[in-house]
Protein backbone atom coordinates (compact mmCIF):
# COMPACT_ATOMS: atom_id res chain seq x y z
CA UNK A 1 0.00 0.00 0.00
CA UNK A 2 1.40 3.36 -0.98
CA UNK A 3 -0.25 6.73 -0.39
CA UNK A 4 1.01 10.26 -0.05
CA UNK A 5 -0.57 12.58 2.45
CA UNK A 6 0.56 15.11 5.03
CA UNK A 7 -0.33 13.79 8.49
CA UNK A 8 0.15 15.14 12.01
CA UNK A 9 0.32 12.73 14.97
CA UNK A 10 -0.38 14.34 18.36
CA UNK A 11 0.78 13.10 21.76
CA UNK A 12 0.24 14.78 25.14
CA UNK A 13 1.82 14.37 28.56
CA UNK A 14 1.98 16.25 31.84
CA UNK A 15 5.33 14.96 33.16
CA UNK A 16 7.62 17.02 30.93
CA UNK A 17 11.04 18.69 30.95
CA UNK A 18 10.38 21.84 28.92
CA UNK A 19 7.58 22.87 26.57
CA UNK A 20 10.01 22.85 23.65
CA UNK A 21 11.71 19.56 24.62
CA UNK A 22 9.11 17.82 26.80
CA UNK A 23 10.38 14.22 26.51
CA UNK A 24 13.35 13.58 28.78
CA UNK A 25 14.73 10.80 26.56
CA UNK A 26 13.73 8.20 24.00
CA UNK A 27 12.52 6.07 26.92
CA UNK A 28 9.43 8.30 27.20
CA UNK A 29 8.08 8.02 23.65
CA UNK A 30 4.68 6.23 23.40
CA UNK A 31 4.86 2.93 21.55
CA UNK A 32 1.35 2.84 20.12
CA UNK A 33 1.61 6.18 18.35
CA UNK A 34 5.24 5.49 17.42
CA UNK A 35 4.35 2.30 15.55
CA UNK A 36 1.34 3.94 13.88
CA UNK A 37 3.34 6.99 12.75
CA UNK A 38 6.12 4.72 11.49
CA UNK A 39 3.61 2.62 9.51
CA UNK A 40 2.10 5.79 8.01
CA UNK A 41 5.53 7.07 7.02
CA UNK A 42 6.57 3.73 5.53
CA UNK A 43 3.40 3.87 3.40
CA UNK A 44 4.72 7.03 1.77
CA UNK A 45 3.06 9.71 3.90
CA UNK A 46 4.69 12.91 5.15
CA UNK A 47 4.28 12.47 8.92
CA UNK A 48 5.09 14.99 11.65
CA UNK A 49 4.89 14.54 15.43
CA UNK A 50 3.46 17.21 17.72
CA UNK A 51 3.87 16.88 21.51
CA UNK A 52 1.63 18.94 23.80
CA UNK A 53 2.02 19.74 27.50
CA UNK A 54 -0.27 21.60 29.94
CA UNK A 55 1.83 24.71 29.26
CA UNK A 56 1.71 24.48 25.46
CA UNK A 57 -0.13 27.33 23.73
CA UNK A 58 -2.38 24.89 21.91
CA UNK A 59 -4.48 27.21 19.76
CA UNK A 60 -1.50 29.31 18.64
CA UNK A 61 0.91 26.44 17.93
CA UNK A 62 -1.62 24.19 16.25
CA UNK A 63 -2.82 27.03 14.02
CA UNK A 64 0.75 27.70 12.88
CA UNK A 65 1.46 24.01 12.35
CA UNK A 66 -1.74 23.39 10.39
CA UNK A 67 -1.20 26.45 8.18
CA UNK A 68 2.37 25.34 7.52
CA UNK A 69 1.67 21.61 7.05
CA UNK A 70 -1.83 21.67 5.53
CA UNK A 71 -2.49 18.11 6.79
CA UNK A 72 -5.06 15.79 5.28
CA UNK A 73 -5.35 13.80 8.52
CA UNK A 74 -4.59 14.24 12.22
CA UNK A 75 -4.07 11.22 14.51
CA UNK A 76 -4.52 11.46 18.28
CA UNK A 77 -3.98 9.05 21.16
CA UNK A 78 -4.89 9.15 24.84
CA UNK A 79 -4.91 7.23 28.07
CA UNK A 80 -7.87 8.07 30.31
CA UNK A 81 -6.13 10.78 32.33
CA UNK A 82 -5.06 12.58 29.14
CA UNK A 83 -8.42 12.16 27.39
CA UNK A 84 -9.97 15.49 28.47
CA UNK A 85 -6.89 17.37 27.26
CA UNK A 86 -6.83 15.48 23.97
CA UNK A 87 -10.52 16.37 23.50
CA UNK A 88 -9.57 20.02 24.04
CA UNK A 89 -6.85 19.67 21.38
CA UNK A 90 -9.29 18.00 18.96
CA UNK A 91 -11.82 20.82 19.45
CA UNK A 92 -9.08 23.40 18.82
CA UNK A 93 -8.20 21.63 15.56
CA UNK A 94 -11.82 21.66 14.43
CA UNK A 95 -12.06 25.39 15.22
CA UNK A 96 -9.00 26.02 13.07
CA UNK A 97 -10.13 23.81 10.19
CA UNK A 98 -13.14 21.54 10.61
CA UNK A 99 -12.48 19.82 7.27
CA UNK A 100 -9.46 17.90 8.62
CA UNK A 101 -10.41 14.33 9.61
CA UNK A 102 -9.40 13.41 13.15
CA UNK A 103 -8.95 9.82 14.31
CA UNK A 104 -8.20 8.85 17.91
CA UNK A 105 -6.77 5.62 19.26
CA UNK A 106 -5.13 4.48 22.47
CA UNK A 107 -6.33 2.86 25.67
CA UNK A 108 -9.24 5.18 26.45
CA UNK A 109 -10.85 5.05 23.02
CA UNK A 110 -10.34 1.29 22.84
CA UNK A 111 -11.98 0.57 26.19
CA UNK A 112 -14.64 3.30 26.00
CA UNK A 113 -15.62 3.43 22.32
CA UNK A 114 -19.29 4.39 22.71
CA UNK A 115 -18.44 7.43 24.84
CA UNK A 116 -15.57 8.46 22.57
CA UNK A 117 -17.36 8.21 19.21
CA UNK A 118 -20.10 10.53 20.47
CA UNK A 119 -17.66 13.44 20.59
CA UNK A 120 -18.24 15.85 17.72
CA UNK A 121 -14.49 16.45 17.35
CA UNK A 122 -13.68 12.83 16.36
CA UNK A 123 -14.40 11.44 12.90
CA UNK A 124 -13.23 7.92 13.71
CA UNK A 125 -11.77 5.85 16.54
CA UNK A 126 -9.30 2.98 16.43
CA UNK A 127 -9.84 0.06 18.78
CA UNK A 128 -6.76 -2.01 19.54
CA UNK A 129 -3.82 -2.39 17.19
CA UNK A 130 -3.97 0.31 14.56
CA UNK A 131 -0.92 0.06 12.31
CA UNK A 132 -2.72 -1.47 9.32
CA UNK A 133 -6.12 0.12 9.99
CA UNK A 134 -4.93 3.72 10.11
CA UNK A 135 -2.75 3.28 7.01
CA UNK A 136 -5.86 2.05 5.16
CA UNK A 137 -7.86 4.97 6.58
CA UNK A 138 -5.25 7.43 5.26
CA UNK A 139 -5.14 5.64 1.91
CA UNK A 140 -8.88 6.02 1.38
CA UNK A 141 -8.80 9.69 2.35
CA UNK A 142 -5.93 10.31 -0.09
CA UNK A 143 -8.13 8.80 -2.82
CA UNK A 144 -10.89 11.31 -1.94
CA UNK A 145 -13.11 8.55 -0.55
CA UNK A 146 -15.10 8.62 2.65
CA UNK A 147 -13.35 5.85 4.64
CA UNK A 148 -15.34 2.66 5.04
CA UNK A 149 -15.08 -1.08 5.76
CA UNK A 150 -11.82 -0.93 7.74
CA UNK A 151 -11.51 -3.45 10.57
CA UNK A 152 -10.56 -2.12 14.02
CA UNK A 153 -12.16 1.26 13.20
CA UNK A 154 -15.46 2.88 14.07
CA UNK A 155 -16.13 5.55 11.45
CA UNK A 156 -18.77 8.24 11.43
CA UNK A 157 -20.93 8.33 8.34
CA UNK A 158 -20.45 11.14 5.83
CA UNK A 159 -23.46 12.95 7.25
CA UNK A 160 -22.21 12.49 10.80
CA UNK A 161 -25.56 11.01 11.84
CA UNK A 162 -24.45 7.40 12.18
CA UNK A 163 -21.46 5.21 12.95
CA UNK A 164 -20.00 2.33 10.95
CA UNK A 165 -18.81 -0.19 13.55
CA UNK A 166 -16.37 -2.53 11.85
CA UNK A 167 -15.13 -5.90 13.07
CA UNK A 168 -11.90 -6.50 14.95
CA UNK A 169 -8.93 -8.22 13.33
CA UNK A 170 -7.01 -10.89 15.21
CA UNK A 171 -4.08 -9.62 17.26
CA UNK A 172 -1.04 -9.35 14.99
CA UNK A 173 0.78 -12.65 15.43
CA UNK A 174 4.22 -11.81 14.01
CA UNK A 175 5.64 -8.72 15.74
CA UNK A 176 8.80 -9.03 13.64
CA UNK A 177 6.67 -7.95 10.68
CA UNK A 178 6.55 -4.39 12.03
CA UNK A 179 9.31 -1.97 10.96
CA UNK A 180 11.59 -0.55 13.63
CA UNK A 181 10.21 2.62 15.21
CA UNK A 182 11.21 5.76 13.32
CA UNK A 183 12.81 7.61 16.21
CA UNK A 184 13.94 10.51 14.03
CA UNK A 185 10.38 11.85 14.05
CA UNK A 186 10.54 12.13 17.85
CA UNK A 187 14.04 13.60 18.06
CA UNK A 188 12.97 17.30 17.94
CA UNK A 189 10.99 16.69 21.14
CA UNK A 190 13.73 14.80 23.05
CA UNK A 191 15.73 16.63 25.73
CA UNK A 192 18.60 14.12 25.90
CA UNK A 193 18.83 11.63 23.04
CA UNK A 194 21.83 9.78 24.55
CA UNK A 195 20.11 8.64 27.74
CA UNK A 196 18.89 5.07 28.12
CA UNK A 197 16.40 4.26 25.34
CA UNK A 198 13.71 1.60 25.50
CA UNK A 199 12.93 -1.09 22.95
CA UNK A 200 9.52 -2.75 22.89
CA UNK A 201 10.11 -6.51 22.85
CA UNK A 202 6.56 -7.80 23.23
CA UNK A 203 2.87 -7.01 23.52
CA UNK A 204 0.29 -8.19 26.00
CA UNK A 205 0.34 -9.61 29.50
CA UNK A 206 -0.96 -12.99 30.76
CA UNK A 207 -1.82 -11.60 34.20
CA UNK A 208 -5.39 -10.47 34.92
CA UNK A 209 -4.64 -7.67 37.38
CA UNK A 210 -7.89 -5.81 38.05
CA UNK A 211 -6.34 -2.32 38.10
CA UNK A 212 -4.50 -2.69 34.78
CA UNK A 213 -6.01 -2.29 31.32
CA UNK A 214 -4.44 -5.49 29.95
CA UNK A 215 -7.24 -7.79 31.08
CA UNK A 216 -9.73 -5.53 29.27
CA UNK A 217 -7.56 -5.05 26.17
CA UNK A 218 -7.17 -8.83 25.83
CA UNK A 219 -10.92 -9.07 25.20
CA UNK A 220 -10.90 -6.62 22.29
CA UNK A 221 -9.67 -9.05 19.63
CA UNK A 222 -9.16 -12.77 19.15
CA UNK A 223 -5.92 -14.70 18.82
CA UNK A 224 -2.84 -14.77 21.00
CA UNK A 225 -2.62 -11.61 23.10
CA UNK A 226 0.82 -12.20 24.64
CA UNK A 227 3.46 -12.08 21.91
CA UNK A 228 7.21 -11.49 21.72
CA UNK A 229 9.58 -10.36 19.01
CA UNK A 230 12.44 -12.68 18.11
CA UNK A 231 15.77 -11.99 19.87
CA UNK A 232 17.41 -11.48 16.45
CA UNK A 233 14.89 -8.81 15.47
CA UNK A 234 15.31 -6.96 18.78
CA UNK A 235 19.10 -7.02 18.59
CA UNK A 236 19.00 -5.67 15.03
CA UNK A 237 16.98 -2.70 16.25
CA UNK A 238 19.32 -2.20 19.19
CA UNK A 239 22.35 -2.17 16.89
CA UNK A 240 20.67 0.47 14.72
CA UNK A 241 20.01 2.63 17.80
CA UNK A 242 23.58 2.28 19.08
CA UNK A 243 24.99 3.11 15.66
CA UNK A 244 22.95 6.31 15.67
CA UNK A 245 23.76 7.14 19.33
CA UNK A 246 27.11 5.56 20.30
CA UNK A 247 27.13 7.30 23.71
CA UNK A 248 24.30 5.09 24.98
CA UNK A 249 25.46 2.86 27.85
CA UNK A 250 22.29 0.96 28.70
CA UNK A 251 19.02 -0.20 27.13
CA UNK A 252 15.67 -0.94 28.73
CA UNK A 253 13.54 -3.71 27.22
CA UNK A 254 9.92 -2.62 27.49
CA UNK A 255 7.40 -5.40 28.06
CA UNK A 256 4.69 -5.95 30.64
CA UNK A 257 6.69 -8.81 32.15
CA UNK A 258 9.87 -10.41 30.87
CA UNK A 259 9.42 -13.41 33.16
CA UNK A 260 6.19 -14.79 31.71
CA UNK A 261 7.96 -17.17 29.30
CA UNK A 262 11.12 -18.46 30.93
CA UNK A 263 12.24 -20.41 27.82
CA UNK A 264 12.02 -17.24 25.73
CA UNK A 265 13.81 -15.28 28.47
CA UNK A 266 16.66 -17.80 28.52
CA UNK A 267 16.99 -17.69 24.72
CA UNK A 268 16.96 -13.90 24.69
CA UNK A 269 19.55 -13.69 27.49
CA UNK A 270 21.86 -15.99 25.52
CA UNK A 271 21.50 -13.75 22.45
CA UNK A 272 22.35 -10.67 24.54
CA UNK A 273 25.39 -12.45 25.96
CA UNK A 274 26.63 -13.12 22.41
CA UNK A 275 25.83 -9.53 21.41
CA UNK A 276 27.98 -8.12 24.22
CA UNK A 277 30.82 -10.64 23.83
CA UNK A 278 32.98 -8.67 21.40
CA UNK A 279 32.09 -5.21 22.71
CA UNK A 280 34.81 -3.35 24.57
CA UNK A 281 32.23 -1.51 26.64
CA UNK A 282 29.37 -3.85 27.48
CA UNK A 283 25.82 -2.55 27.23
CA UNK A 284 23.78 -2.91 30.41
CA UNK A 285 20.12 -3.91 30.37
CA UNK A 286 16.93 -3.60 32.37
CA UNK A 287 13.37 -4.95 32.12
CA UNK A 288 10.08 -5.39 33.98
CA UNK A 289 9.40 -8.74 35.59
CA UNK A 290 6.63 -10.20 37.73
CA UNK A 291 7.00 -12.88 40.36
CA UNK A 292 5.13 -16.19 40.28
CA UNK A 293 5.78 -19.75 41.41
CA UNK A 294 7.66 -20.69 38.22
CA UNK A 295 10.04 -17.74 38.58
CA UNK A 296 10.59 -18.45 42.26
CA UNK A 297 11.44 -22.08 41.54
CA UNK A 298 13.66 -21.41 38.50
CA UNK A 299 17.17 -21.04 39.93
CA UNK A 300 18.57 -20.37 36.45
CA UNK A 301 16.48 -17.26 35.71
CA UNK A 302 18.54 -14.77 37.71
CA UNK A 303 21.79 -16.38 36.55
CA UNK A 304 20.67 -15.90 32.94
CA UNK A 305 19.95 -12.24 33.63
CA UNK A 306 23.37 -11.79 35.23
CA UNK A 307 25.19 -13.52 32.35
CA UNK A 308 23.33 -11.28 29.88
CA UNK A 309 24.54 -8.17 31.78
CA UNK A 310 21.21 -7.09 33.25
CA UNK A 311 22.00 -4.27 35.65
CA UNK A 312 18.49 -4.02 37.13
CA UNK A 313 14.93 -5.29 36.94
CA UNK A 314 11.68 -3.59 37.93
CA UNK A 315 9.60 -5.97 40.03
CA UNK A 316 5.91 -5.64 40.89
CA UNK A 317 5.22 -5.86 44.62
CA UNK A 318 2.15 -3.58 44.42
CA UNK A 319 0.83 -4.37 47.91
CA UNK A 320 2.33 -5.99 50.99
CA UNK A 321 -1.14 -7.17 51.94
CA UNK A 322 -1.46 -10.65 50.51
CA UNK A 323 -5.24 -10.44 50.93
CA UNK A 324 -5.44 -7.30 48.77
CA UNK A 325 -3.01 -8.73 46.21
CA UNK A 326 -4.99 -11.93 45.78
CA UNK A 327 -8.61 -10.81 46.08
CA UNK A 328 -8.68 -7.17 44.94
CA UNK A 329 -5.67 -6.70 42.64
CA UNK A 330 -5.69 -10.30 41.33
CA UNK A 331 -1.91 -10.40 41.18
CA UNK A 332 0.02 -13.59 40.31
CA UNK A 333 0.48 -15.74 43.41
CA UNK A 334 3.58 -14.98 45.47
CA UNK A 335 4.12 -14.58 49.19
CA UNK A 336 5.91 -11.70 50.86
CA UNK A 337 8.59 -14.14 51.97
CA UNK A 338 9.17 -15.23 48.37
CA UNK A 339 9.34 -11.61 47.23
CA UNK A 340 11.89 -10.73 49.91
CA UNK A 341 14.02 -13.83 49.21
CA UNK A 342 14.03 -13.14 45.47
CA UNK A 343 15.14 -9.52 46.00
CA UNK A 344 17.96 -10.55 48.33
CA UNK A 345 19.19 -13.22 45.91
CA UNK A 346 19.14 -10.76 43.01
CA UNK A 347 21.18 -8.23 44.96
CA UNK A 348 23.68 -10.93 45.96
CA UNK A 349 24.14 -11.64 42.24
CA UNK A 350 24.67 -7.95 41.46
CA UNK A 351 21.26 -7.28 39.91
CA UNK A 352 19.58 -4.22 41.39
CA UNK A 353 15.88 -4.37 42.21
CA UNK A 354 13.37 -1.55 41.77
CA UNK A 355 9.89 -2.18 43.12
CA UNK A 356 6.49 -1.07 41.86
CA UNK A 357 4.03 -0.36 44.67
CA UNK A 358 0.44 0.91 44.86
CA UNK A 359 -1.20 3.13 47.47
CA UNK A 360 -4.88 3.96 47.98
CA UNK A 361 -6.23 0.70 46.53
CA UNK A 362 -10.04 0.41 46.78
CA UNK A 363 -10.79 -1.05 50.20
CA UNK A 364 -7.23 -0.55 51.47
CA UNK A 365 -6.71 0.53 55.08
CA UNK A 366 -3.73 2.23 56.66
CA UNK A 367 -2.92 -1.11 58.29
CA UNK A 368 -2.82 -2.73 54.83
CA UNK A 369 -0.42 -0.08 53.56
CA UNK A 370 1.88 -0.51 56.55
CA UNK A 371 2.35 -4.09 55.31
CA UNK A 372 3.49 -2.65 51.97
CA UNK A 373 6.02 -0.48 53.80
CA UNK A 374 7.27 -3.44 55.83
CA UNK A 375 7.65 -5.69 52.78
CA UNK A 376 9.33 -3.00 50.68
CA UNK A 377 11.72 -2.25 53.52
CA UNK A 378 12.60 -5.94 53.87
CA UNK A 379 13.25 -6.18 50.12
CA UNK A 380 15.73 -3.28 50.44
CA UNK A 381 15.38 -2.19 46.78
CA UNK A 382 17.47 0.41 45.01
CA UNK A 383 14.27 2.37 44.43
CA UNK A 384 10.50 2.05 44.83
CA UNK A 385 8.16 3.50 42.23
CA UNK A 386 5.13 4.30 44.36
CA UNK A 387 1.88 5.21 42.61
CA UNK A 388 -1.47 6.27 44.00
CA UNK A 389 -4.20 4.09 42.54
CA UNK A 390 -5.94 5.72 39.57
CA UNK A 391 -9.29 4.29 38.35
CA UNK A 392 -8.99 3.64 34.63
CA UNK A 393 -12.40 3.40 32.93
CA UNK A 394 -12.90 -0.02 31.37
CA UNK A 395 -10.99 -1.95 34.04
CA UNK A 396 -12.57 -4.27 36.60
CA UNK A 397 -11.25 -2.31 39.59
CA UNK A 398 -12.77 0.90 38.19
CA UNK A 399 -16.18 -0.78 38.34
CA UNK A 400 -15.51 -2.04 41.86
CA UNK A 401 -14.54 1.46 43.01
CA UNK A 402 -17.91 2.75 41.73
CA UNK A 403 -19.92 -0.17 43.13
CA UNK A 404 -18.35 0.25 46.58
CA UNK A 405 -19.09 3.98 46.56
CA UNK A 406 -15.43 5.01 46.62
CA UNK A 407 -15.62 6.96 43.35
CA UNK A 408 -18.11 9.76 42.74
CA UNK A 409 -18.49 9.98 38.97
CA UNK A 410 -20.05 13.45 39.13
CA UNK A 411 -16.99 14.84 40.90
CA UNK A 412 -14.43 12.56 39.28
CA UNK A 413 -12.26 14.45 36.86
CA UNK A 414 -9.44 12.89 34.90
CA UNK A 415 -6.57 15.02 36.08
CA UNK A 416 -3.00 15.88 35.30
CA UNK A 417 -0.20 14.09 37.19
CA UNK A 418 -2.18 10.85 37.38
CA UNK A 419 -1.17 8.38 40.07
CA UNK A 420 0.21 11.24 42.20
CA UNK A 421 -3.08 12.21 43.88
CA UNK A 422 -5.97 10.14 45.19
CA UNK A 423 -9.42 10.49 43.62
CA UNK A 424 -11.15 7.94 45.86
CA UNK A 425 -13.16 8.67 49.00
CA UNK A 426 -12.58 5.76 51.40
CA UNK A 427 -13.84 6.01 54.99
CA UNK A 428 -10.86 4.14 56.43
CA UNK A 429 -8.17 5.85 54.37
CA UNK A 430 -8.84 9.49 53.49
CA UNK A 431 -7.35 11.44 50.59
CA UNK A 432 -5.21 13.47 52.98
CA UNK A 433 -3.93 10.34 54.70
CA UNK A 434 -3.08 8.76 51.33
CA UNK A 435 -1.26 11.91 50.20
CA UNK A 436 0.70 12.02 53.45
CA UNK A 437 1.75 8.38 53.12
CA UNK A 438 2.77 9.01 49.52
CA UNK A 439 5.13 11.81 50.58
CA UNK A 440 6.78 10.12 53.58
CA UNK A 441 7.05 6.69 51.94
CA UNK A 442 10.82 7.02 51.17
CA UNK A 443 11.48 7.87 54.82
CA UNK A 444 9.54 4.84 56.07
CA UNK A 445 11.31 2.49 53.64
CA UNK A 446 14.88 3.79 53.86
CA UNK A 447 15.23 5.28 57.38
CA UNK A 448 18.42 4.04 59.00
CA UNK A 449 19.67 2.60 55.70
CA UNK A 450 20.40 5.66 53.59
CA UNK A 451 21.87 9.03 54.56
CA UNK A 452 19.24 11.47 55.80
CA UNK A 453 19.90 13.88 52.90
CA UNK A 454 19.34 11.07 50.40
CA UNK A 455 15.98 10.24 51.99
CA UNK A 456 14.93 13.89 52.08
CA UNK A 457 15.84 14.24 48.41
CA UNK A 458 13.47 11.36 47.64
CA UNK A 459 10.71 12.93 49.76
CA UNK A 460 11.19 16.25 47.98
CA UNK A 461 11.07 14.51 44.61
CA UNK A 462 7.74 12.94 45.54
CA UNK A 463 6.32 16.31 46.55
CA UNK A 464 7.48 18.02 43.35
CA UNK A 465 5.95 15.23 41.25
CA UNK A 466 2.45 16.19 42.42
CA UNK A 467 2.61 19.64 40.78
CA UNK A 468 2.88 20.19 37.02
CA UNK A 469 4.94 23.38 37.21
CA UNK A 470 7.28 22.28 40.01
CA UNK A 471 7.78 18.90 38.34
CA UNK A 472 8.76 20.59 35.07
CA UNK A 473 11.27 22.83 36.86
CA UNK A 474 12.75 19.80 38.61
CA UNK A 475 12.97 17.87 35.34
CA UNK A 476 14.74 20.75 33.65
CA UNK A 477 17.28 21.11 36.47
CA UNK A 478 18.18 17.42 36.81
CA UNK A 479 18.59 17.05 33.06
CA UNK A 480 21.04 19.95 32.87
CA UNK A 481 24.82 19.60 32.79
CA UNK A 482 25.09 21.92 35.80
CA UNK A 483 23.17 19.38 37.88
CA UNK A 484 25.76 16.70 37.09
CA UNK A 485 28.46 18.92 38.59
CA UNK A 486 26.40 19.69 41.69
CA UNK A 487 25.45 16.04 42.11
CA UNK A 488 29.09 14.97 41.99
CA UNK A 489 30.01 17.59 44.58
CA UNK A 490 27.34 16.55 47.07
CA UNK A 491 27.42 12.80 46.35
CA UNK A 492 29.23 11.94 49.63
CA UNK A 493 26.33 13.45 51.57
CA UNK A 494 23.49 11.69 49.78
CA UNK A 495 24.86 8.40 48.49
CA UNK A 496 25.46 5.20 50.36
Amino acid sequence: MNCSMKIICVYSLDDFVTVEKPLSSFSTIPYGLSYVSTALKQAGNDVEIFVATPKTKIQFQLKNLIEKKNPGLICLTAVSSQYPYICKIAKAIKEIDDSIPIIIGGHHATLNPEETIKKDCFDAICMGEGEAAIVEYAQQISENKHPSSINNLWIKNKTGNGVERNSQNHFVKDLDSFPFINRKMWEPWIFDKNRMPTILIGRGCPNKCSYCSNHALARISSGRYVRYRSPENIINEMEAILEENPLIKSVFFEVETFSVNLKYAAKFCEALKVFNHNRIEKIKFGANISLNKKVVEDEQFLKNLKDANFDFVNLGLESGSEHLRNTVLRRPKYSNEEMIAFCKLAEQMGIHINLYALLGIPGETQSDFYKTIECARACNPRDVFLSIYYPYPGTDLYKMAIDEGFLNLEKFQNNFMERKKSVLNMPGFSKNQIQYQFLIFPYNVYKGRLPFMNIMARVLRGYLSTNVVLNSIFRKIVNSKVFDVVKARFAPFVDK
